[in-house]
């Protein structure tokens, strides 16, 4: 079955050559960024962004709490230990006049005399009344002003404090806490466990930063935008093999022939078949800058024809033409095949077409006579017509190039004009490599008017499919 839409809006040649500028400029924009070592690296932060790891550390990070960590406890601790009486008394004494007052004093011979005195008479069962010399000399030497004050000084309750803190290790371990609150290490961390944004300052968010960055980057929104255009990928899959802009003023002979291929391979000479009213000759292929021209014309000329039961035989043709053809130089079975042209409303044919050695099968990608523009008929290998389409409308002809395309692949055809679908077919498809060839003629007597006529081609560009492993494609 087929799907044919004569209501499709065909659009203009103009838009359809913008869309493929356009596309020409996305795929070597998606090129450059496929193969660019930022797309690598964004391929890379994509993977460690959205990984589980990521995530987890990004919730733990944010999830801290200076109350919960050990740096708050220590700090508490240093707090606790800044209030405390003790602690304070103890510095406050060991950092004051009178404790080297005090100390200069139990250097004395006075101190030595108190404290020798003062073992015996505070030794337990010490009776003064028996020992009333030493306890006198003990009298005395407290009543000493130096003695006096230091036993006043030892009963003082922050001496008291000092004394009893001294005899720990509470002031080194104090001191250890307060070089540790008052290192860089403490100081940092304490800042990033109490700053809200703390994630910010993180390795992590740095990556964050940078793989958004590439997210956002215009070159890269757009190659990942082109990865989901279904025109595009289409566009894609096509590699190109063969192409020609006819810009030379002269015919390339590496990739055309100009007559039947039967006549290039074995009479290296033109000749017509059939019905034809018209022999092919190389002369009537003209050029402009841009394009080259196959003209038709009136003119007697004597040439060969085959007859098939005679053979080749020589008869005088009223009429000469002119015909392009890639036998020799190119065959494809499956692909995109494409070329932009301008014809006449003529009933001369003018065809755009393919075929292999044999007549059949036979594919015509264009063609236009009497009958108006036609597309999508395909003649069997059993000589069967399948698949002939109503002309199409609102084909300016003598005015302007239109690009006919036929995509060509296992499950389908389709044929388009200046990109707009206006045929698909999903069976009778042809399995054999074919060349192309373009031709100008008639199997009956044209009318006047329509002589001369002529077909006016700008380029042509045939392509395979990237991933048509299988395809048949001859270059010579």
């Amino acid at each position: 079955m087929g799907l044919f839409s004569r209501s499709k809006k065909v659009r203009t040649t103009a838009d359809a050559e913008t869309l493929r500028k356009v596309f020409d400029e996305d795929y070597a924009l998606y090129r450059k960024v496929g193969e660019s070592d930022d797309l690598k690296r964004f391929y890379e932060l994509d993977e460690y962004v959205n990984s589980p790891v990521f995530k987890n550390k990004r919730k733990q990070i944010e999830h801290l709490r200076y109350k919960e960590s050990e740096y708050y406890n220590r700090e508490k601790d240093y707090k606790k230990l800044l209030k405390a009486e003790k602690l304070k008394n103890y510095y406050l004494i060991k950092e004051s006049q009178e404790l080297q007052g005090y100390l200069k004093v139990k250097e004395t011979d006075e101190y030595a005399q108190y404290a020798r005195l003062r073992v015996i008479v505070t030794t337990p069962g010490f009776d003064k009344k028996l020992r009333p010399e030493e306890y006198m000399a003990y009298r005395n030497i407290v009543a000493h002003p130096k003695i006096k004050a230091l036993i006043l000084f030892e009963k003082n309750k922050r001496f008291r404090h000092y004394a009893e803190v001294k005899a720990t290790t509470l002031p080194q371990e104090f001191e250890k806490l307060t070089a540790y609150i008052k290192s860089d290490e403490f100081r940092k961390n304490r800042e990033y466990l109490l700053n809200k944004r703390r994630y910010e300052t993180t390795d992590d968010y740095k990556l964050l930063c940078e793989y958004e960055a590439l997210k956002k980057r215009p070159d890269i929104v757009k190659y990942f935008s082109l990865q989901s255009d279904v025109h595009f990928k289409n566009m894609c899959r096509w590699e190109p093999v063969f192409e020609d802009t006819f810009r030379g003023g002269s015919l390339n002979e590496q990739k055309w022939i100009t007559r039947y291929y039967a006549g290039e391979r074995f009479l290296n000479d033109t000749y017509g078949v059939g019905n034809d009213v018209q022999l092919f000759l190389p002369e009537n292929i003209s050029f402009t800058e841009k394009s080259v021209q196959l003209n038709f014309k009136k003119e007697q000329i004597i040439g060969k024809y085959w007859d098939a039961s005679l053979g080749i035989r020589e008869k005088k043709y009223e009429y000469t033409s002119a015909a392009l053809s890639t036998a020799c130089a190119f065959r494809q079975c499956f692909g995109r095949f494409e070329a932009k042209i301008k014809l006449n409303h003529s009933s001369v044919v003018q065809c755009f077409g393919m075929r292999g050695d044999r007549d059949m099968p036979h594919i015509e990608i264009m063609r236009s006579g009497a009958n108006g523009l036609q597309m999508g008929k395909i003649y069997t290998s059993k000589g069967k017509v399948v698949n002939e389409i109503m002309p199409l409308k609102d084909i300016h002809l003598s005015n302007d190039f239109y690009i006919f395309t036929l995509e060509w692949t296992r499950e389908k055809m389709v044929w388009m004009v200046n990109d707009t679908v206006v045929k698909e077919v999903h069976e009778n498809i042809p399995d054999i490599p074919m060349y192309v060839f373009f031709r100008l003629g008639c199997n009956q007597e044209p009318g006047g008017k329509c002589v001369p006529s002529r077909m006016e081609i700008e380029w042509v560009r045939f392509y395979k499919m990237k991933e048509e492993k299988g395809a048949d494609v001859k270059l010579k």
